[in-house]
């Protein structure tokens, strides 16, 4: 994955907002003071935005790796 994945990722009008915005949400969620576990709570409360900040980040390179794989694939022939 390069920046430039991540880029035609961004701007590609096929991909939807929600995955492009992934990113933001878990930055929303780790800044928020409403979590599932509060942040108070010594250990759990910051094992809780670490684990939705780690599948946010999986989800989104693994969603960029499909994109850039789907772009380089020649286009499908049409069946007659």
């Amino acid at each position: 994955m390069t920046a430039t994945d991540v880029a035609l990722f961004l701007r590609d009008e096929a991909v939807p907002l929600w995955k492009k915005g992934l990113g933001i949400f878990a930055a929303i969620y780790v800044a928020s003071p409403l979590d599932l576990v509060p942040d108070w709570i010594p250990v759990l409360g910051w094992l809780d935005d670490l684990g939705i900040l780690a599948v946010c980040a999986w989800y989104f390179v693994r969603a960029v790796n499909k994109h850039a794989a789907q772009r380089a694939l020649p286009p499908a022939e049409p069946k007659a």
